[in-house]
């Protein structure tokens, strides 16, 4: 975990840290990626591999076709111009 990274890591999370939190930050990621190598060693050439833990599946609800009232949806929108509704843009 050398300087240069940490400060490559601080510019891309855009941080502005301290030089004891560029330190705590560099013990960290250390701690992290020894676990990660500590990882690397145990054989799992035996087990089979699973894309989820858990094996159910989450039940669905039944597609409804529902009736709203739109002037009463419109009528609580923040913001409209006429029967236009105005959302900030997504872009920009």
């Amino acid at each position: 975990m050398t300087e240069e990274l940490i400060k490559k890591l601080e510019n891309l999370a855009r941080m502005g840290l301290t030089s004891d939190e560029e330190k705590k930050l560099r013990e960290d990621l250390q701690e992290i990626l020894d676990y990660m190598r500590m990882l690397d060693e145990v054989d799992v050439s035996s087990v089979d591999s699973m894309y989820t833990p858990v094996e159910w599946k989450a039940p669905m609800r039944d597609s409804e076709v529902r009736e709203f009232d739109s002037e009463k949806i419109r009528n609580n929108f923040p913001e409209r111009e006429g029967n236009h509704l105005i959302v900030p843009p997504i872009l920009g």
